[in-house]
């Protein structure tokens, strides 16, 4: 008994910082997590949704995380692997999914309503690619992974990243070409 007490006081001793680094970890990865979540998903309510779950997840497995300094991996993957639950979900229900965007900085009412209608058609047209492709430019170009981040989070080789970026970039420039 005296044992449990003292785990659960060494516990409650590391829950100030456990939230102090999890207020850290949003505050640093949240905006790129939901860039990422929003062009996998193309709806940026499932993205909030998914990047909310992944935190919470994140917290209720704290103590089971072997490092620590690993909980923005953990994020991501966690956040990768809602989105492709979620789409899975999509394509069986066959739901539309609207499409939007994320906005750092405001713009004008004009430019804000041009790069809508850019970034939606881009949004749109990596939503016509292979989920691989999909997965791994997500990562290369919005999450600014290298390509061994990027094969380390995706469980894939090196080789795979550059073949489904050089693949999933050609694809692209076609829509891309045929839109206009």
């Amino acid at each position: 008994m005296g044992t449990r007490r003292a785990t659960s006081g060494r516990d409650a001793a590391l829950e100030p910082t456990r939230a102090a680094l999890l207020e850290v970890l949003f505050r640093r990865h949240y905006a790129e997590l939901l860039r990422l979540a929003v062009v996998m998903l193309g709806s940026r309510e499932a993205a909030e949704d998914a990047v909310q779950e992944a935190f919470v997840s994140l917290h209720r497995n704290w103590r089971s995380l072997r490092d620590p300094e690993a909980a923005d991996a953990y994020l991501r993957s966690a956040v990768l692997n809602r989105s492709r639950s979620w789409v899975r979900r999509q394509v069986t229900q066959r739901a539309p999914r609207p499409l939007m965007l994320v906005r750092e900085h405001q713009e004008s009412a004009e430019d804000t309503t041009v790069g809508r209608d850019e970034v939606g058609s881009l949004v749109a047209a990596m939503r016509t690619l292979a989920r691989r492709q999909r997965e791994v430019l997500a990562c290369r170009f919005v999450l600014e992974l290298s390509v061994a981040e990027t094969a380390q989070l995706l469980e894939i080789s090196t080789g795979s990243v550059k073949a489904h970026t050089h693949r999933g970039l050609q694809a692209l420039q076609q829509r891309i070409e045929v839109a206009r």
